[in-house]
């Protein structure tokens, strides 16, 4: 079985003698004085499977690679981290580096006589220059230098909110314009400052946004299951991917509004993405999600019953850590939503499975592990990150304790592995040479964010002020940056506001099945940020709970928790005695303020 994955229609891209990502590849063109080809794709990517068909499958081409190149191909999905530091503006990146991995120039995608020019004219200049790259490059500023912390901005958050929402499509829904992408995180975050602030105006941004991907052409009424994203401002056209990772934020989003914001319509659309995750992306042998389906206009152009007679597009049935964790996550929460068991235990042997096959002997997690092979590719932050992020998802709906148990460990294993110096997280550990701009340390905002407000729940749960510490560290490292992040600050935003926020805590002391109904209380109190713990009466102890009688409910803030209650009522009555005695959360006097920022939106893929 090849190493390399190729367009599934006819192609003559095999024909190069692509090379990994390896020490041997950089050696080689050291070795020899040759550049490196470095071509990064995606087994879903549409451009991807045509420049194969087309550019890597001809004479002219495969000759110029052949003699001039060390050609490198690295799959994004499999190395997130090479892809952050060499993507050219979308897949599939077209990227020509010296033998030290320096950035020479690059492109996406390239058609046989432009990509032909630019091999000549790259082969003929790297044979002249190549002594001078080092001094060249020491001279480039680099984009990934890590930064210390800087004073932080109480508004912050309000500030990038109010700059995302001025960006808000009136007539469309969805932010700024063609492509429009789905950015759940974004969602999210509106969501938890709508509810924290009671603005009705922001919950509408959201409802209006779903409903327009729900009845447009993102969305797949035939089969169910969103697309990637929509070539058009009306939602109309999309690009005919389905992505594993937009589901579980889509889904996780959907799970959030309608718990609080019953919506019949949504509601509908919610069950449907739930059902083709678990009937077309999940594998029904091992239990866990694959990563994609691929595009294919034609097919999803069909009625059903002519679908029937067709092949459906392939579905990538590899094994991404993140991918299922997240979508491990979502599903828990989709599964409290809809009253679904089915859905929890799906969720939860995901995440059994992932503790039982996806480790090495020191705990980090494995990224990939492709059907028939072993896992591999391991240190990534985005899987720890996401991974944290669904244990504690897990451990709230279904109150089991091996899921708070495996998030405070794997908690600890971040800050050990991946831990920065000034505070925050890098986003691979050093377990492989770092070759060319791996080397560069890099601290992603979003998975900062994100494991920021993972520490901020275990704080909760836990009620250890250094799970706070951690998240305040993180958060400190973009206080000077993050308004010019425009909507990939979104989930920076949120973190900010639980950082902000009393924690509450309600901690229910009996088994999970005596919990059951108190938990799904909970989840309807009206902080976005209430944090659910289950402890068994044997260790009520170490959060200083009485044992008996159970199962009751404590309303905590910190270690300082209400009297105990075995009601639905009681318990609302409890949280609203809480709530009165705690500040509320500081609004920014600059509401309405546009905020100076980038209104990117996540490159085309």
């Amino acid at each position: 079985m090849s190493e390399f994955r190729f367009s599934p229609r006819p192609n003559r891209a095999q024909e190069i003698p692509w090379v990994a990502w390896s020490p041997d590849a950089f050696e080689r063109a050291e070795r020899e004085g040759r550049p490196i080809l470095l071509s990064i794709s995606a087994v879903w990517c549409h451009w991807c499977h045509v420049m194969d068909e087309t550019t890597y499958s001809d004479d002219a081409v495969i000759a110029a690679v052949r003699e001039h190149f060390v050609p490198v191909r690295v799959d994004n999905d499999e190395r997130p981290d090479i892809n952050a530091r060499y993507n050219m503006g979308g897949w599939p990146t077209t990227a020509f580096l010296a033998a030290d991995g320096t950035t020479l120039t690059g492109a996406t995608y390239l058609p046989p006589d432009r990509m032909e020019h630019v091999l000549r004219e790259v082969a003929t200049w790297y044979a002249k220059h190549r002594t001078e790259i080092p001094a060249l490059a020491q001279a480039r500023p680099t984009a990934s230098a890590v930064q210390g912390p800087a004073e932080a901005d109480d508004f912050a958050g309000e500030r990038i909110v109010t700059a995302i929402a001025s960006t808000f499509d009136q007539e469309y829904g969805g932010f700024g314009d063609a492509p429009k992408f789905p950015q759940p995180e974004l969602l999210e975050t509106l969501l938890a400052y709508a509810q924290a602030n009671d603005d009705d105006r922001l919950r509408r941004m959201v409802v209006r946004t779903l409903l327009a991907m729900a009845r447009g052409g993102m969305y797949d009424r035939v089969e169910g299951g969103f697309f990637r994203y929509s070539t058009t401002r009306d939602w109309s056209i999309p690009h005919f991917e389905k992505m594993a990772e937009d589901h579980a934020g889509l889904i996780r989003a959907l799970a959030l509004l309608l718990e609080r914001a019953p919506h019949a319509e949504l509601r509908e659309t919610l069950t449907s993405a739930v059902g083709y995750v678990m009937t077309v992306l999940r594998d029904a042998r091992t239990g866990f999600f694959g990563g994609s389906q691929d595009a294919d206009e034609a097919y999803y152009g069909l009625p059903l019953d002519d679908r029937r007679a067709r092949e459906a597009p392939y579905v990538d049935r590899t094994l991404y850590t993140d991918r299922n964790a997240a979508l491990a996550g979502a599903l828990a929460l989709a599964s409290a939503t809809l009253d679904d068991d089915a859905c929890a235990d799906a969720a939860l042997l995901v995440l059994d499975g992932m503790a039982a096959s996806m480790r090495d002997v020191d705990g980090l997690l494995y990224h990939v592990r492709r059907t028939g092979r072993e896992p591999s590719i391991r240190g990534l932050l985005a899987d720890h990150c996401a991974y944290l992020r669904a244990l504690l998802d897990a451990h709230e709906v279904s109150g089991e304790a091996r899921f708070l148990e495996r998030a405070e460990a794997i908690a600890s294993l971040v800050i050990e592995r991946f831990g920065a110096e000034h505070g925050g997280f890098y986003d691979r550990a050093d377990v492989e040479a770092p070759l060319g701009r791996l080397a560069l340390p890099d601290r992603p905002i979003v998975e900062n964010a994100l494991l920021a407000e993972s520490f901020l729940r275990l704080e909760e749960l836990r009620a250890q002020s250094g799970d706070r510490a951690v998240a305040e560290r993180a958060l400190a490292v973009y206080a000077s940056s993050s308004l010019r992040m425009g909507s990939f600050a979104a989930a920076y935003a949120r973190a900010l506001l639980r950082l902000r926020s009393s924690g509450v805590c309600v901690r229910i002391v009996g088994t999970p099945a005596q919990g059951a109904e108190l938990r799904r209380v909970a989840r309807r109190l009206p902080s976005p940020f209430v944090a659910i713990r289950t402890i068994a009466v044997q260790r009520a102890y170490e959060l200083e709970l009485p044992a008996e009688p159970a199962p009751r409910a404590y309303v905590c803030s910190g270690r300082a928790c209400g009297a105990p209650v075995e009601s639905a009522a009681d318990l609302r009555a409890s949280y609203d005695a809480l709530a009165h005695e705690r500040l509320p959360i500081p609004t920014s006097p600059k509401t309405g303020e546009h905020a100076p920022g980038d209104e990117r939106h996540p490159p085309a893929r």
